[in-house]
């Protein structure tokens, strides 16, 4: 290929495949050094005696998690004026979140529901718009739940350079949180930067959601919302881990585990797997948890998470592929935003 035949189209292509490649390396790396170091036999002895009845029970909780989630996402969708109605905003969510875990792309999932969005005559804009900011309060929800509970994380995780590390992520994700926010009111700031794909989608979708995210009502909402299901999943942890006979505490696990949460949104590695794998085995360290049990647990809940999003699959396979009326002519305009 020549240089007058590269294309942009081609140059994202090219960065899409360097991205799943690098992705698929750092899980098969984390894969093989957690497997290398962890007693595998005594963790499948611990799946082995799982108590389903627990596992049943982080089922239903996860469910309620991303039936809030949909809830949260659908305030944003009513404050940009985008006709939903919850039980839309859960279908399109699970279909989203199904594809979140089956795709290599990092926003691959979200990429999904603006598009399916987009066939029902939303505007890609205020599609992208709504996903971002729910993705946004959730991280925000997140940082809030972790900045309360410091005080009891840090009188379980006595390492001064583990100690370093969750401020250095709590400052990390607060930092990001705001450059997404200045972007939206500076756009024109980055005009030399637009070339650049993701720093270009982040300042339109910012810049279209400002209005939305700051306006009180919804905002104050979301948080609340978000803390919820960050509690759900610590929940739904504290769960699994009963369920593996773990001698932990509701406590610990209220601690421990938002700071694996916050780890294993990191895209880099496939659907958070491996690094949520490490994180929880590094984590629960400091409870006392044998390291085949951390792994045993976080492997429950990412199964636990998959197994929900599969009812993505279904609604996919059910309507997903079928356009919705009037949406003729949008894909090809979806298609070049996302790109």
């Amino acid at each position: 290929m020549t240089a007058a035949q590269i294309t942009p189209k081609s140059k994202n292509s090219v960065k899409r495949v360097i991205l799943i490649a690098a992705k698929l390396a750092i899980t098969g790396v984390l894969a093989w050094y957690l497997f290398g170091e962890i007693d595998l036999a005594k963790s499948g002895q611990h799946l082995a005696n799982f108590d389903v009845a627990w596992g049943v029970l982080a089922l239903a909780l996860v469910t309620l998690l991303f039936l809030i989630a949909a809830g949260r996402w659908l305030i944003y969708t009513r404050a940009l004026n985008i006709p939903l109605g919850i039980g839309t905003a859960f279908r399109l969510y699970l279909i989203g979140q199904f594809f979140g875990q089956v795709l290599p792309a990092g926003v691959g999932g979200d990429a999904v529901r603006v598009w399916l969005l987009s066939r029902r005559r939303v505007a890609v804009g205020a599609g992208a718009a709504s996903v971002v900011l729910e993705r946004m309060t959730g991280l925000i929800g997140l940082l809030i739940l972790m900045a309360v509970l410091l005080p009891l994380t840090f009188s379980y995780v006595d390492d001064t350079a583990a100690r370093l590390t969750i401020i250095f992520l709590l400052a990390a994700g607060g930092g990001a949180i705001c450059a997404i926010v200045v972007l939206s009111f500076v756009p024109r700031l980055i005009e030399k930067w637009r070339n650049v794909a993701l720093v270009s989608k982040l300042a339109d979708a910012a810049s279209d959601a400002r209005r939305a995210g700051f306006m009180l009502k919804p905002a104050i909402s979301v948080l609340i919302l978000s803390v919820c299901m960050h509690l759900l999943a610590v929940l739904a942890v504290f769960g699994l881990a009963r369920g593996l006979g773990m001698e932990i505490t509701a406590l610990e696990c209220l601690a421990l585990v938002p700071v694996v949460m916050l780890i294993s949104t990191l895209p880099i590695s496939l659907a958070g797997w491996g690094i949520r794998e490490g994180a929880m085995v590094a984590a629960l360290s400091f409870a006392g948890v044998d390291n085949s049990e951390a792994l045993a647990l976080s492997i429950l809940f990412g199964l636990t998470l998959l197994v929900i999003s599969l009812l993505g699959a279904v609604f996919w396979l059910v309507q997903g592929r079928h356009p919705a009326p009037g949406a003729t002519g949008e894909k090809s305009a979806v298609e070049a935003a996302l790109q």
